[in-house]
């Protein structure tokens, strides 16, 4: 076990000057790559999340998002998006400002067969159309070639209250982004899992081989999808 851990160890060194990836080895951190088992290249999409119990960190990668792209994950009460809130990243090359990046990401609600745009980081703030009261923060954008990263915070409580539930289900999508609009976005919807928002910490027993293959397998997965690209 310490062999694989100091390997573990050697490629977060290596990473650490080239990515904003966090530690995906906390154990109360819900971190997953699309396809599922994808390393490096044969990820399409990567999302993580951790919570405190009053906001929530979380991460949106992306592979081959290109320009007028939106990237985004849904919360929902199960797989089908018809009561959704949405947290969105988004590719724009000319119609944004590189270096604001509050204009990068927001929120949109889905209801049955419709999208309210409600607006991005920086307009909430601005015009107070944040009414069910996100206080969402951009913390961090970088954009490549065909890639796309956004780190994002904002308050549980939302949709706690709105779906009377601290486990929800996680949708991630892509689209096309035209005129400050997120369009339909076909067959790309995946569901990623269920994340807890309450900030409960997990309890694991200590010295699990099987829990540390576990971490050790998740971490370079999501740390290779960052790091190759």
């Amino acid at each position: 076990m310490l062999f694989k851990l100091a390997i573990l160890s050697s490629l977060l060194a290596l990473v650490a000057s080239r990515t904003h990836l966090t530690d995906c080895l906390d154990e109360n951190k819900y971190c997953v790559g699309l396809p599922r088992g994808c390393v490096g290249t044969a990820c399409i999409v990567a999302f993580s999340s951790v919570s405190n119990g009053t906001h929530t960190d979380i991460e949106i990668f992306g592979n081959d998002i290109l320009d007028k792209t939106w990237l985004a994950i849904a919360y929902s009460a199960d797989k089908q998006m018809k009561d959704d809130f949405v947290v969105f990243c988004i590719r724009d090359d000319k119609g944004t400002d590189i270096n604001d990046i509050e204009e990068m990401g927001g929120l949109a609600y889905n209801g049955y067969h419709s999208n309210e745009m409600i607006g991005t980081v920086k307009n909430m703030k601005k015009d107070g159309s944040d009414k069910y009261g996100f206080r969402m923060e951009m913390v961090e954008y970088e954009k490549e070639e065909k890639t796309l990263y956004c780190k994002m915070t904002h308050r549980v409580e939302p949709v706690i209250d709105h779906f009377n539930m601290t486990k929800v289900e996680i949708l991630m999508s892509k689209g096309v982004f035209i005129k400050g609009s997120l369009t339909y976005h076909g067959k790309t919807r995946n569901n990623v899992g269920i994340v807890d928002l309450s900030g409960e910490k997990k309890h694991k027993k200590k010295n699990s081989a099987s829990d540390s293959l576990v971490l050790l397998s998740s971490a370079i997965t999501f740390i290779a999808a960052k790091m190759f690209f």
